[in-house]
């Protein structure tokens, strides 16, 4: 199961992190596109299972899944 988490940033725009818990950790993951967003600030950062992947990587990954 992913959890968002949302973070008010220093410049007044949110930062939307998904995670999924594994062992007991929360590792930063997303199935339906990328895992760290911030509109404002035009920031797309794609991870699978706590690695950070480019959005090619992980387009291949989720083909497999």
């Amino acid at each position: 199961m992913t959890k968002e988490f949302i973070r008010e940033e220093e410049d007044g725009s949110t930062t939307t992190t998904s995670a999924i818990e594994m062992d007991g950790v929360l590792k930063t993951h997303s199935h339906k596109g990328p895992a760290i967003v911030n509109k404002e600030q035009k920031i797309k950062e794609y991870y699978s299972y706590g690695i950070n992947v480019s959005k090619e990587v992980w387009e291949k990954k989720k083909k497999l899944s």
